[in-house]
């Protein structure tokens, strides 16, 4: 009799084990997400037959004071079929007041080079010039200068002619690059580009944010200072899912975040970063109270089982009123050959 009661307490005490186990993967690893699925904004590349209206890789800013009459600015790079001949950047500007969905293309900044590729294009303002940033790999440029891979910059007064590039960082270590999807801010009087630092072999993995420090945009001084590691979050994913009753169920598992892309977004003294791993499954969020180090959070401002999309690529956004706003791009619902940009909004207490 005493043998049944104790083996009858064990089982208990095992199944309520088993079900605290299960509650918490469920609370961790559940797919969910904090912002609703995202709309689709129509973007219009110049010469369509060859850029097919594609969006990769969008930088969207907003200038206060406007910029040739416009507050609202963007640079992008198309990708569609994945070929790298068409990672070129695009300038746009919207008239939008608010919420910047209809954008109208006004120059191509730089054109296929005649080998290698550009990508991971980046807009700044100041002193009325726009300038645009890209990243060069394995151009005649990048073998001038004897480098793998590098950021060159560009300014216009007019939105359509451009000053001759300059080379702003450059990278000549293989295997691994520090300069990947380079953003520019200024503070305390430098210009601080950020990029991600990224391995490529003999596995692929982030390294951590990478820093580079200059004093001048006119005569570029740009040195990096450090690489500062990201501590390390597993967020959500799926297994299986399973429509049941017309809704979604998913059997969850954990994700290791890596952070392949990303852009800030400076705020009341903070630094906020949205990012997502290559070709990737959740938009991440995470702040810096310093600049320099970054926490995550673990549930996804936007995941692709969740909003039922293909593959997110590249966020950018802006913070307006305590209003989060997130531009990202995702593979095509249709064609699936093609990038598409959408737009998430949602309220958060930004303290």
């Amino acid at each position: 009799m005493k043998l049944d009661f104790s083996l009858s307490i064990t089982l208990i005490i095992g199944l309520i084990f088993l079900l605290l186990f299960i509650s918490s993967y469920l609370y961790f690893f559940y797919p969910k997400q904090k912002m609703p699925k995202g709309i689709t904004v129509d973007i219009q590349t110049p010469n369509s037959e060859k850029y097919r209206n594609d969006c990769l890789h969008p930088c969207i800013r907003y200038i206060a004071s406007g910029f040739l009459g416009h507050k609202w600015w963007m640079v992008q790079s198309p990708y569609y079929g994945r070929s790298s001949a068409l990672e070129n950047p695009i300038l746009y500007y919207s008239e939008d007041e608010v919420e910047p969905i209809n954008w109208t293309p006004i120059a191509i900044v730089r054109e296929t080079p005649s080998k290698g590729y550009n990508s991971d294009p980046n807009i700044y303002f100041e002193d009325g010039k726009l300038w645009v940033f890209w990243r060069e790999c394995f151009t005649p440029l990048c073998d001038k200068i004897g480098a793998l891979m590098a950021t060159v910059g560009v300014y216009t007064l007019d939105g359509k002619s451009f000053s001759e590039p300059q080379v702003f960082l450059s990278h000549k270590e293989p295997n691994h690059d520090t300069e990947q999807s380079p953003i520019l801010i200024k503070r305390e009087n430098k210009y601080l580009f950020y990029a991600v630092h990224y391995q490529y072999k003999p596995v692929r993995k982030n390294i951590g944010i990478a820093t580079w420090e200059g004093t001048s945009l006119e005569t570029p001084n740009f040195k990096q200072i450090r690489t500062t590691s990201v501590p390390l979050t597993f967020t959500v994913d799926k297994f299986k899912q399973k429509k049941f009753l017309g809704k979604l169920l998913f059997i969850p598992k954990p994700l290791k975040h890596d952070i392949w892309h990303f852009d800030l977004i400076e705020h009341k003294n903070k630094l906020y970063m949205l990012s997502v791993a290559e070709w990737g499954d959740n938009i991440m969020f995470s702040i810096s109270d310093d600049y320099i180090n970054f926490k995550t959070h673990r549930i996804p401002l936007l995941n692709v089982h969740v909003s039922q999309q293909f593959c997110f690529y590249k966020p950018t956004g802006f913070i307006k009123n305590d209003m989060l706003y997130v531009f990202y791009t995702a593979r095509g619902q249709v064609d699936k050959q093609k990038n598409e940009l959408y737009f998430s909004k949602k309220s958060f207490d930004f303290k």
